[in-house]
C-alpha cells in the first residue's frame, strides 16, 4: 500500500486539457487512455503521454480509497497537539509513521498539530495516546475530539474549473495537438516525404 508521507505543496502549471483528463480519472481510475483520448478528442500517445506527467508530477495519483468504517475501525477523531517548536519537524515524521494516522498537519493558532486518526474500539484510542503518542519526545498536550458522525466525506477533490469551459477548452487544445502530430508525420525523412498509415489519423 502506498502511504503519502511528505506532500509537496510546490503548484504546477496545468493547462485546460490536463483538467479534463483529471476530470476523467477522478471519475473512472480505470479508464482505459483509448477511451480517455477519444472522450475528450486527442490521440492515445497524447493522452497518454500528458497523464503519465500529471502522475510523475504528484499532480494526482491513482489508488484505492477505503472507508475505515467498513473495516472495522469505527472511532475516528481529531488530535490537537501542542509541541516544542525545535522539535517540529521531527514531531510531524513520527506522527507520519503511525497506521492509525490518516493525515498528520501542521497549522497555525493555538494548536501546532492537528491529527486524524481511526480506531478500532475507544480502548485502542486509549492505548494509541497513552502507549504511542506519549512517547514523542516535544510534545506537551492533547486535545481529543471524537467524531461523532460525519456529514460529508469527500474521497476526491474535483478542480475547482466551469465543467463547459473544461470541455471546450480541451477539445480545442486536443485537436491543435492532434494536427500539430499527424504535421509532424508528413515532413520529409531524409528528403522524402513520409507516407500516411491507416490508423495514424
Amino acid at each position: 500500500m502506498a502511504v503519502i508521507r511528505h506532500i509537496d505543496s510546490q503548484s504546477v502549471s496545468i493547462d485546460a486539457l490536463d483538467l479534463a483528463i483529471i476530470s476523467q480519472v477522478q471519475e473512472d481510475g480505470r479508464v482505459p487512455l483509448t477511451k480517455l483520448g477519444r472522450k475528450l478528442g486527442i490521440s492515445h500517445g497524447t493522452a497518454r503521454n500528458r497523464l503519465e506527467r500529471l502522475l510523475a508530477a504528484g499532480v494526482l495519483r491513482i489508488a484505492a480509497t477505503v472507508d475505515p468504517l467498513k473495516v472495522g475501525s469505527p472511532v475516528q477523531v481529531l488530535i490537537g497537539i501542542n509541541s516544542d517548536l525545535a522539535r517540529m519537524t521531527e514531531i510531524e515524521k513520527q506522527l507520519a509513521e503511525f497506521d492509525e494516522v490518516t493525515f498528520a498537519a501542521t497549522i497555525t493558532g493555538r494548536l501546532d498539530f492537528v491529527v486524524g486518526a481511526a480506531f478500532r474500539s475507544a480502548t485502542h484510542l486509549r492505548e494509541f495516546l497513552a502507549e504511542e503518542l506519549s512517547k514523542i519526545k516535544g510534545i506537551h498536550g492533547i486535545e481529543t475530539l471524537h467524531m461523532l458522525n460525519l456529514g460529508k466525506r469527500v474521497w476526491q477533490w474535483a478542480v475547482p474549473a466551469p465543467a463547459d469551459r473544461k470541455r471546450l477548452k480541451a477539445r480545442s487544445i486536443g485537436r491543435k495537438e492532434q494536427g500539430a502530430a499527424d504535421a509532424r508525420l508528413k515532413e520529409p525523412i531524409n528528403g522524402r516525404r513520409s507516407r500516411s498509415r491507416p490508423g495514424l489519423r
